[in-house]
């Protein structure tokens, strides 16, 4: 488990991320004792958990405190087909399932409000971080100047080859290619600054969950087990 001090300071009451030693904390019913559990750990109540169901598209979904335990024990009552969530409601964790893609965290200063996101390379191709970031400042009244940023640990530039389509893609969008390895991370870094987040504001936690030992990866192993990612002001 990871907690991101910078994003507590600034409003947060939690922000995390699991690893293998917490479990598997994937989306399934199968898996829900293990979430529960970690978020025991960080002190919130795992029954008003509210997980989207994720389809590496880019849908934004708010949620409110009516929506507290969609999806916590599982997909079949989840919030939305959605990848990125966002709140203004105190107490209310967020998260999303990861084993590679990127879990971006944003935070008003204050925690007037959060956004989490799950940005791996089909949701970055439909800018979800970026657009995130607009849906906060728009449907909150917040300035993109005040929000701070963690892009968690996921598939790093070391590692994550695409085929050289995929490669010829991204780089004609703008983004960063070495031969045929993407830059998920800056990817994602560049959208937070096209959306007015200070690049002060922005941590990359350069943590690579193919070549870490401490966090499942679909691409290291083709594990089906997840990390949950968790954010509540």
């Amino acid at each position: 488990m990871i907690r991101f001090d910078f994003l507590e300071s600034h409003g947060a009451s939690v922000a995390a991320i699991s690893g293998k030693a917490e479990g598997d904390c994937g989306p399934n019913a199968t898996s829900a004792d293990a979430r529960i559990a970690f978020l025991r750990m960080l002190g919130l109540d795992g029954a008003t958990l509210v997980c989207p169901r994720q389809v590496h598209g880019g849908a934004v979904a708010c949620a409110s405190s009516s929506d507290a335990g969609k999806g916590a024990l599982g997909l079949d009552n989840a919030l939305a087909e959605a990848d990125a969530l966002i709140t203004n409601e105190p107490e209310l964790p967020m998260g999303i399932t990861v084993a590679d893609c990127v879990p971006v965290f944003v935070v008003a200063d204050g925690g007037r409000a959060a956004g989490l996101v799950h940005a791996g390379r089909a949701g970055i191709r439909t800018e979800i971080t970026e657009n995130t970031v607009r849906s906060l400042c728009s449907r909150y009244t917040l300035s993109s100047e005040d929000l701070y940023a963690i892009i968690g640990p996921s598939a790093g530039p070391c590692c994550y080859e695409v085929d050289a389509e995929m490669a010829a893609d991204f780089h004609a969008a703008g983004y960063p290619v070495h031969g045929r390895n993407l830059d998920l991370w800056e990817a994602n870094r560049i959208q937070l600054l096209r959306a007015g987040v200070p690049e002060q504001h922005i941590l990359v936690s350069g943590i690579c969950t193919i070549c870490s030992t401490h966090f499942f990866s679909y691409r290291a192993n083709h594990s089906l087990e997840r990390n949950l990612a968790v954010l509540a002001i």
